[in-house]
């Protein structure tokens, strides 16, 4: 039986082979840039030293996990990622959704095509790029003022955005959204397109508008999916961008998020075991995470990721 159930299985493996081909690139990037490096933990749990290397440095065991809460800036750092994450889940997660409903209405082929494509376009660009962008837009003689002195006059004075701490989380959404929304809305539209058209037709001899059909039928059918993408968003509820964070920090604004403290304590100060030790916890949060949130989901919708 279990010779039967073996020949099976390679011929399945046999028939989807060119499949299992089109994986081997994605799986050997995982395996390398995840898996490898995994063995490098071993230095949250010692004295490490570079000149000792891995195996010649000293245990200490919890020490470096100890020290992370008594970091000064710590503590903020840890509720600002926090902080800045939950902005992000409110905001930025449901915007692919909204505009992945709204392009499925759009009928005109051409204006779907060049909407979609002018959408996906700033993903393409690296987070740096983007601060460069949002440098050279915020700028005193930027487009930004310049539009400013335009609609209010010439007495209106010229502000150097960027150096206002309050405007600092507003704009990581505005950038985070301008970026990727348009990328996201890949996945929603997919799942729009598998919705049996029957039940649009039902809902229609219903009486039921565009709006009704998009609440109770859209939604409701790629709620799986939905669930599934805010799970993985939840997992990363202790993790950061760090690229757009640490771009757009300056003197004026000194806002710490767990990403920039690592950088700051593992390669500007040289703390290679307090900074894994530190990358070793958010790691174990970011499971918990969401292994609990794929548990509410199971019971709340019967949809998880696993």
């Amino acid at each position: 039986m279990s010779r039967r159930r073996s020949s099976e299985y390679w011929r399945q493996i046999k028939k989807d082979k060119h499949v299992y081909l089109l994986m081997t690139p994605a799986l050997l990037l995982v395996f390398v840039f995840s898996y490898l490096p995994l063995p490098g933990l071993i230095v949250a749990f010692k004295d490490y030293n570079i000149f000792k290397g891995f195996f010649g440095s000293p245990w200490v065991g919890l020490k470096y996990i100890r020290e992370i809460f008594e970091l000064p800036a710590m503590t903020q750092a840890i509720w600002n990622t926090l902080f800045i994450s939950l902005l992000s889940v409110a905001v930025c997660f449901p915007a692919p959704i909204l505009l992945a409903l709204m392009l499925n209405e759009v009928r005109q082929k051409l204006f779907k095509r060049l909407s979609q494509t002018l959408l996906y376009l700033p993903h393409f660009l690296s987070w740096i790029s983007v601060v460069g962008i949002a440098y050279a837009f915020y700028a005193v003689y930027g487009p930004l003022n310049d539009l400013l002195l335009w609609i209010f006059g010439a007495d209106t004075e010229r502000e150097l955005f960027l150096s206002n701490p309050h405007f600092f989380i507003p704009n990581i959404l505005l950038l985070s959204l301008w970026k990727d929304t348009g990328w996201g809305t890949i996945i929603f539209l997919a799942a729009i397109a598998s919705v049996d058209p029957q039940l649009y037709e039902a809902a229609y001899l219903d009486g039921a508008g565009k709006l009704k059909q998009a609440m109770h039928v859209t939604l409701p059918s790629i709620l799986p999916v939905t669930m599934i993408m805010l799970i993985f968003q939840l997992g990363h509820l202790f993790q950061s961008n760090f690229e757009l964070i640490y771009g757009l920090q300056n003197p004026f604004v000194d806002m710490e998020v767990i990403s920039t403290v690592i950088f700051k304590q593992g390669v500007q100060q040289g703390a290679y075991a307090l900074s894994t030790a530190l990358g070793f916890v958010q790691g174990i949060v970011a499971l918990l995470l969401t292994i609990g949130a794929n548990i509410v989901s199971k019971k709340l919708t019967s949809s998880g990721i696993w």
